[in-house]
């Protein structure tokens, strides 16, 4: 709609048009659905002929003689018709061939009282049975369908499209899959900053799946020892969860390796941004003496 620059007194008559005459948006809306599927939303084509009817109020010249009411009426069919080609991906001609097949369909129930079979439906359009499927699906993938649209089988059934495809799978879900993204990457940044014994004996227990008896073996301390750096590390890392998310338990100040615990939280929390627990997920997480 090309903007037309009215005085304040134009633009008063131009907007009482439009309110005394916005029931023509309506009328028409009614005329002309029935030529459209059903999947075409019917607000669309009510908001389409609004923009027309706004549209006419800013063009309308009293003095051509026409009523207002005829004239609104074509430029509301006319922005209708336009807004739907606009968002139609399926060529006129298949949408023709589209219409023709269902107009055959009414034609031989009615003259056989039951669902034509596609042979007869073909027989009657003198085309091949194939070329049926090949209209059909021209324009199948350019039907938009509405997550909104209610789908129930009664009139006080809610359910809309979006209902029945909702989707569960916490990958493909933006939000759940950046969380999980972000876990990981605080994770596995966390681990990168423990103290570095801690960080090969967690390393090599959790991610790895080492034996404990063999990390303490190969560090040439007791089990017991490499037991006891394991549980500092896991209480560091804690320590960090607890500042980091909101629901972790804190961890007893005086818990063993505070130290290194406020050594490492002071490294951690000064160089992690979002973007580094982000970039952090996808980056691996092997101890040197592994990759050695």
């Amino acid at each position: 709609m090309t903007t037309q620059r009215l005085s304040p007194e134009a633009r008063e008559t131009a907007d009482r048009l439009v309110t005394d005459n916005l029931g023509l948006v309506q009328h028409v809306v009614n005329q002309v659905a029935v030529r459209y599927p059903r999947h075409v939303d019917r607000q669309e084509l009510w908001n389409a002929g609004a923009y027309g009817l706004v549209d006419a109020s800013r063009r309308f010249d009293e003095t051509q003689g026409i009523p207002f009411p005829r004239y609104a009426m074509i430029r509301i069919r006319g922005a209708i018709i336009d807004s739907t080609r606009s968002r139609d991906w399926a060529t006129r001609a298949a949408r023709r061939g589209l219409r023709e097949i269902a107009e055959a369909t009414d034609a031989l129930i009615a003259e056989h009282g039951r669902a034509p079979s596609e042979s007869e439906i073909a027989e009657r359009l003198d085309v091949e049975v194939g070329r049926l499927g090949e209209i059909r699906s021209s324009t199948a993938h350019a039907n938009l369908l509405h997550l909104d649209q209610r789908v129930g089988a009664i009139e006080t059934d809610d359910t809309t499209l979006g209902d029945l495809i909702e989707e569960d799978d916490e990958a493909a879900l933006p939000l759940q899959a950046l969380e999980n993204r972000e876990l990981t990457g605080t994770l596995r940044l966390a681990v990168r900053h423990l103290p570095e014994v801690q960080r090969e004996v967690v390393t090599r227990y959790y991610f790895a799946g080492e034996y404990l008896r063999d990390i303490a073996d190969s560090l040439g301390v007791t089990e017991a020892r490499a037991s006891q750096i394991r549980s500092e590390g896991l209480t560091a890392l804690r320590a960090y969860f607890g500042q980091a998310f909101d629901g972790v338990p804190a961890i007893d100040e005086d818990a063993p390796g505070r130290r290194n615990r406020v050594a490492f939280l002071e490294d951690v929390e000064g160089s992690s941004t979002w973007r580094d627990r982000l970039d952090a997920a996808d980056q691996p997480l092997v101890s040197p003496a592994i990759s050695a």
